[in-house]
């Protein structure tokens, strides 16, 4: 027998085969590194919360440094703040048992019956007590009673959160008036159609009536 003999494949190598690959670095003029290299040397921004200080030597940075981070300064009157922290207050005493609005409005109607400004002090009002034209006995239950509700009015305050209720109640009081909430409407009674008088109408009188009618 003949043995075939087998001739290997010849392989063309062409000039435009890819043989070779590297990496180019277009940040350090084209530098040329080998396509195996682990990692590359970067500057990363990476983002991360950071406390920036606002106040510098205790005085608040600038409008426009402010604007650079995202704040603004809002303004508020003292009518816009006095408004939003009594609605707060009177809130939270309705959504209790709303003891504050109701020691504020006895106190009010008593200032109201001594003719007093809404911010008169514990003296004031009680020379207008001695002042006033009632009976010794009148005179000692008024001081009494209005002493109550405005140790009252000192303790719901604090109760609410007051670090210094004394102070806060002598200070705050006529504005705890100026703001106190509306008192909701009491619906009127509808009349029960049962317990109407029935008009009389032509034609309706009764038996009796018609009999001393003919009499």
């Amino acid at each position: 027998m003949t043995e075939e003999t087998t001739t290997p494949e010849t392989v063309v190598e062409l000039d435009t085969d890819i043989v070779k690959e590297t990496l180019i670095d277009s940040t350090l003029n084209n530098a040329e590194y080998d396509i195996k290299t682990p990692y590359v040397t970067r500057t990363v921004n990476v983002p991360q919360q950071m406390r920036i200080p606002l106040y510098v030597n205790g005085k608040l940075k600038s409008t426009e440094e402010l604007a650079a981070l995202g704040l603004s300064i809002r303004k508020y009157t003292r009518l816009e703040v006095d408004t939003a922290y009594y609605a707060d207050l009177y809130a939270r005493d309705a959504a209790g048992d709303g003891a504050l609005a109701l020691r504020v409005r006895q106190y009010k109607a008593q200032l109201d019956q001594l003719c007093l400004p809404y911010d008169s002090g514990q003296d004031v009002v009680m020379e207008a007590i001695q002042a006033a034209p009632l009976t010794d006995a009148e005179k000692a239950a008024l001081a009494l009673t209005m002493k109550t509700v405005y140790d009252a009015i000192t303790t719901n305050l604090e109760f609410y959160g007051s670090t210094q209720p004394h102070m806060d109640t002598y200070k705050q009081l006529a504005k705890l008036i100026r703001f106190l909430p509306e008192l909701p409407e009491t619906p009127e009674q509808e009349t029960d159609p049962a317990t109407e008088e029935t008009e009389t109408q032509p034609g309706s009188e009764t038996q009796a009536e018609q009999t001393e009618g003919g009499e």
